[in-house]
This record gives structure tokens, sequence and C-alpha cells, in this order.
């Protein structure tokens, strides 16, 4: 790569089926409802910790600033159709519905398919280390990471470089992680995904 040019930016392909899988384990684990700031707090903590350990996050979703912390972009917008009650189709409509304003819950029995084994045991882990976080004290410990800056009432993009970097992660280690999500964009053109 020329030294001159800027890196292009990392973007993973956002997996519906993944995310659903992933908030349905969570939601699971809670006893089936849960607040959905909650809910997406718990998805981020798990597509970062994945970043960290498997050099790429469960969701594929992008990263969003917001008033109350990080969120998964494409999540958020799915949580933002469910509570309206708008009709929509697709794995998370088919497993996620509204339980009230703020909370969510299982329409049915959660499909892990779409998660390895150590995907399934990672956001087990994530949910275990804060099951006593209610929604307030989640997005406090989401505010103090390194990779969240107070967008005021709008909200700005973060970027993986930057959730990679709070993570310690060199260059040559988010060189790899931008060399896995080409990869599986190739792949995604090929396959037709």
């Amino acid at each position: 790569m020329n030294p001159k040019m800027k890196p292009e930016t990392i973007q993973f392909r956002f997996d519906e089926r993944k995310a659903t899988a992933a908030a349905s384990h969570l939601l699971q684990l809670a006893g089936g409802a849960m607040p959905y700031l909650q809910l997406i707090k718990l998805l981020y903590l798990s597509d970062r910790e994945s970043l960290e350990l498997f050099g790429r996050p469960v969701s594929g979703d992008r990263y969003v600033a917001m008033k109350h912390g990080p969120v998964l972009s494409s999540v958020y917008d799915l949580i933002k159709l469910t509570v309206s009650g708008k009709p929509s189709r697709g794995p998370w409509a088919e497993h996620i519905e509204s339980a009230g304003r703020y909370e969510l819950r299982l329409r049915m029995k959660p499909d892990l398919g779409p998660l390895s084994d150590a995907e399934v045991k990672l956001i087990a882990s994530v949910y275990d280390r804060f099951r006593n976080h209610d929604r307030w004290r989640l997005r406090d410990e989401t505010h103090a990471l390194k990779e969240w800056e107070a967008p005021g009432e709008s909200s700005r993009e973060i970027p993986l470089e930057e959730i990679l970097q709070a993570l310690g992660k060199g260059e040559d280690e988010i060189e790899e992680v931008r060399q896995t999500a080409r990869e599986g964009a190739y792949f995604d053109s090929i396959f037709g995904a």
C-alpha cells in the first residue's frame, strides 16, 4: 500500500440472521425479555469482544455513537421498527417482538444455528459479566469506552479502526482485520450473499 494513501475503511457485511441469533440468545438468557437499551448495549459489547478475540464482529453491523452510547446501526433500525409496531419481514421480525414501549421479547425459541460455538459462548460470557447491570448502568459502562465520544443530540459513526485501537490493537493487527473484511466482501460478491 502506498504510504500516502489512506487505507480503506474496515466494513463487514451486516448479517441479520447472526444479529437475530445473538439478540435471541441474550433474550433467552434474560428469561425471554429485556429493555431494548440493555439488549443493544449487550450486543455492542459482544461484537466488541469478538473483535478483540477473533478479529471479526458477530453481527457485521456499523457502529454509531448516540446520546446513550454506542449502538449497532442496523439493529437499532430493526428495534425502532419493532417497537413502533410497523410490520417488517426477515429473521428479526420472526423471532423478536415488542413487549411495550421500551422492551423486547422472544417470539419463539432462538435459532442459534447462524452462530459458531465460540460466538454462543462469547455472548453467554458477556451476558454473565453484565447480568446484574440494568440498562442505565450498561449505558454508563459504554460511555466509559475509549471509542465513544458524546455526539450531542446527533450521532456519529464509530469506525472499526477506532474500536480496534481502543482495544490496544496495533497497525498490523488492524490490517489483518481489514484483510478479513476484504475477503468476506469478496466471497459475498462471488456467492451473492
